[in-house]
């Protein structure tokens, strides 16, 4: 009996162990930890549209279609926190509202006004810092008096292009 318990034991083991011979002892490659904030700079975001819609059932306070592409550009201070210019419509009035930078991950969120328009226009960019810039996507939802209350979602990557400078205004739906 212990004979026919021992045989299927010893080849068990006898198969583990080519099996132990072939693992990998090698470290795995690390990746680079996400910087908790974005390096002092010039950026550049570009958002590519993948949702538009009325939230009111009315014609939306701006026109946008998915697939538009809508880039900004801001100067990140020696904080590392990005400017609402960075993440805000253009002739749009952004403050910045609880930011959150920790192990690589970003959440903003922008409080704006835009000039004719009477009610809030709120901005959340929820993603990721790298080596060089961020990912993510970006919400706009709006909370106007009257029509034109929309949501807008976007994918959205941004770069690091230089020094601050003092280049062109920000281009946006």
């Amino acid at each position: 009996m212990l004979r026919k318990i021992l045989l299927p034991a010893a080849l068990l083991a006898g198969l583990a162990l080519p099996l132990a011979a072939c693992a990998d002892d090698t470290p795995a490659k690390t990746k680079a930890a996400a910087p908790d904030k974005l390096a002092a700079g010039q950026y550049e975001v570009t958002a590519k549209v993948t949702s538009f819609r009325s939230t009111d059932g009315k014609t939306p306070l701006i026109a946008a279609k998915v697939g538009d592409l809508i880039t900004t550009r801001g100067c990140v201070g020696a904080d590392g926190t990005p400017p609402a210019e960075l993440f805000q419509t253009t002739g749009d009035q952004c403050t910045t509202t609880n930011p959150y930078f920790s192990g690589g991950s970003i959440n903003v969120t922008l409080d704006c006004t835009r000039k004719s328009v009477r009610g809030k226009i709120m901005v959340n960019v929820d993603g990721s810092t790298t080596a060089d810039g961020l990912t993510g996507r970006l919400t706009t939802t709006t909370f106007i008096d009257g029509p034109g209350d929309y949501e807008l979602k976007a994918a959205m990557t941004g770069k690091r292009t230089g020094a601050c400078s003092a280049g062109p205004a920000p281009t946006g739906a």
